[in-house]
């Protein structure tokens, strides 16, 4: 996946939650798992992206 698409679903998720807040409360349960699922997505773009800069560091190496 590219760094365009990981930017989008990131984004996406981020509009969610603050909608669930904004609706529910920053504490509600839905509020929440939105947070964790965010972080997840957030946490997996880094990865690729720290897996693209090694790769890219053994290439020149």
């Amino acid at each position: 996946m590219g760094d365009k698409q990981h930017q989008a679903r990131i984004e996406q998720a981020r509009k969610e939650m603050h909608t669930l807040a904004l609706e529910h409360g920053i504490r509600h349960p839905q509020v929440l798992r939105q947070s964790v699922k965010l972080d997840a997505l957030i946490n997996e773009y880094i990865d690729c992206r720290t897996a693209d800069d090694e790769r890219l560091q053994e290439r020149d190496s």
